[in-house]
């Protein structure tokens, strides 16, 4: 143990020979940094390839030389320290992390100390190297307690499915486990555990499964083998090859002498020794899955061909139980996507949010390639409104009623299915449409109000890709949206009654003071009109209200598109004019005067013309906020009364003042 001691000491020695000369300056020089780049690109290299201690410390001494003799801490290659660090943080420890970022400061701080004479110390390199230390570290460490928590995420989740492996628990307790709905599969342990079974029992060459992947491909899920030729990962042709042609005949099959037969297995990188070969299709109830495959150096046996059956058999049994627990947990996010949809129906959304939740339900429930809703009124062209899954249609794209799939949708009583939209003279919306990329169309609408009809369709890429159930469940999601739009629809009027004037239709009050707020957050100039009707107390008092009502509401026709109008109050009308220069202000209010001049309202006693008194304010030369605007518009209105009526006035700043 002694004489182990003193060998390291020994080794340790050139170094701290070269740390001591290296803190003293004795190797500072000014070379051109071009003839010792290579120095710190081995010394990366090292670190890239190795984790030896020696040899780190041997790459930081190179970096080290290299940076010295090119003008130290202010030296072009300084960065490579940058890297260095980074790469070891990434692969050990924290205590060798700060070790070798405490070495490369002592050193350099060092070099620099003793070269003060020539130059002035390097604080900026030396700070910027001990900020990105810190910051480096904070990184690493948050990176590896992220991939700490994935490791142990993935290790909770395959601990979990362990006893679901038929190989430890019986197939009672699975099924009991799927009527308490607490099954669940991860496929890719559950093929890998058949496989590895099947080889360890029969201790044969090579223990393969493929399952079909599309109509005529058969896709390795998992394999086991003593050979380092085979493949990882291998696609087949059903038919082609002699495992393809297995497949396709659908029977187990026994060949004891393969010969050049060997050479068309096809998951081998290159030709192997093996003598025979015995297969056993995965199928259950006349569905074919794939096939399972041994080969072996030996001759295989009959008892060990009825083997790979039992558990190929095994295998199909537990991909049709795979089968059964996700066709029921559709089911059961079928129902609580419905749910969340009625429950939609109480809750204060838009049109448009209504159509965006309908598409993210849909997507969860049905798992599209393509989804898309339009709009089809009794009269005029119907539109799309959103269309995901390719650029086929934008928003608001119109099409004809003729031959089209969506506008026959709503002519079907429950739901339209078109197995294959892609044959001659089928169309989504009409002749002159590109030829779709996917296979069927699966289509429901709904009314959306008394004239108008909404159609939610979907498309997938397979032919006949959806089951009547599955329409079912998609006619009732129609019944909800249809109810669910209507509910908008009467949310939207009174939303917007809420906002007009019920005598005029204008805007009341409240709608022209956020009107107003926000025209002049967003107008670079404005112009408010401030109106009231002269003498309408007589007008009340002679003919009656209901006349008065009529005035009020002649008054409203007249001003409504001069701006944007609200009735202020009793008699008084406003008027927003956005984006108005100053020098125009004069005209649009003599035209107000004007309009309300020639207004006239019949009644059996004769007409009736009345005037009006007109204040006007512009924003911002004058006035900045909608308190000075409105203040100053009433001071000129009261100012046009008091002149004698009929009249216009506009605000100035100094008069107001």
């Amino acid at each position: 143990m002694r004489g182990r001691s003193i060998l390291r000491l020994l080794f340790y020695l050139p170094f701290l020979a070269y740390a001591f000369f290296s803190f003293t300056g004795r190797l500072y020089l000014t070379l051109n940094p071009l003839y010792l780049i290579a120095a710190p690109v081995v010394a990366a290299l090292i670190l890239i390839i190795s984790r030896n201690l020696w040899l780190y410390v041997f790459a930081i001494a190179l970096t080290n030389t290299a940076v010295q003799l090119t003008g130290g801490a202010s030296s072009q290659l300084f960065f490579f320290y940058f890297f260095i660090l980074f790469v070891e943080g990434l692969r050990t420890s924290t205590l060798r992390y700060f070790s070798a970022a405490g070495a490369i400061l002592i050193l350099e701080a060092g070099s620099a100390f003793f070269h003060l004479s020539d130059a002035s110390f390097p604080y900026g390199s030396l700070a910027a190297f001990s900020a990105f230390t810190v910051i480096c570290y904070l990184f690493l460490r948050r990176e590896k307690k992220r991939s700490k928590s994935l490791t142990d995420d993935l290790e909770r989740e395959r601990a979990k499915y362990f006893w679901l492996d038929p190989l430890n628990s019986s197939r009672s307790e699975r099924l009991k486990a799927l009527k308490e709905e607490r099954y669940s599969i991860d496929a890719e342990t559950l093929y890998r555990r058949f496989v590895e079974f099947t080889f360890a029992t029969l201790e044969v060459n090579t223990v393969v499964l493929f399952l079909a992947s599309g109509k005529k491909i058969l896709q390795q899920v998992a394999i086991c083998s003593k050979e380092e030729k085979v493949n990882k990962y291998t696609a087949l042709t059903l038919g082609e090859g002699l495992v393809g042609y297995l497949a396709r005949e659908k029977k187990p099959a026994l060949l004891t002498d393969l010969g050049k037969d060997a050479d068309r297995l096809g998951y081998y990188q290159a030709p192997v020794d093996v003598t025979s070969l015995a297969s056993a299709p995965v199928e259950s109830t006349g569905t074919s899955y794939g096939i399972l495959v041994a080969d072996a150096k030996r001759r295989l046996t009959e008892f060990e061909q009825g083997f790979l059956i039992q558990v190929s058999a095994l295998i199909a049994a537990d991909i049709e139980l795979a089968a059964a627990y996700e066709e029921r947990h559709r089911e059961a996010m079928r129902f609580s996507g419905l749910y969340e949809l009625a429950e939609n129906l109480l809750t204060g959304i838009s049109r448009e949010e209504l159509i965006s939740r309908s598409f993210e339900l849909v997507r969860e429930l049905f798992a599209p390639d393509a989804i898309g809703f339009a709009r089809i009124p009794d009269e005029g062209k119907p539109e799309v409104l959103r269309y995901e899954g390719g650029e086929d249609f934008n928003k608001g794209f119109r099409f004809e009623r003729d031959r089209s799939l969506v506008a026959m949708t709503t002519k079907h009583s429950g739901f339209l299915k078109q197995r294959d939209m892609t044959k001659p003279g089928l169309y989504r919306m009409g002749p002159g449409e590109k030829s779709p990329g996917n296979c069927t169309f699966f289509g429901i609408g709904f009314a959306e109000d008394d004239k108008t009809h909404g159609v939610l369709w979907l498309e997938k890429e397979q032919v006949d890709a959806y089951s009547e159930r599955e329409g079912k469940i998609l006619g009732f999601a129609a019944t909800l949206l249809s109810a669910a739009f209507l509910r908008v629809r009467y949310q939207e009027e009174l939303s917007r009654l809420a906002r007009l004037d019920g005598l005029t239709g204008l805007l009341n009050h409240r709608s022209f003071q956020e009107e107003l707020e926000r025209h002049l957050a967003e107008s670079a100039t404005l112009a408010l009109f401030i109106v009231d009707i002269d003498h309408f107390k007589k007008v009340n008092d002679t003919y009656g209200h209901p006349v008065g009502d009529m005035v009020l509401a002649k008054i409203g026709e007249v001003i409504k598109d001069k701006g944007i109008a609200a009735r202020y109050g009793g008699e008084e009308f406003a008027l927003i004019v956005p984006d108005i220069m100053s020098q125009q202000m004069l005209g649009r209010g003599e035209e107000i005067l004007a309009g309300i001049r020639r207004a006239e309202v019949h009644i059996k006693e004769g007409t009736i013309k009345v005037t009006a008194s007109v204040g006007g304010a512009f924003y911002p030369s004058d006035f900045k906020t909608r308190e000075e605007l409105i203040r100053a518009a009433d001071a000129a209105l009261y100012r046009a009364k008091d002149s004698g009526r009929d009249r216009l006035v506009l605000a100035k700043k100094e008069d107001w003042e």
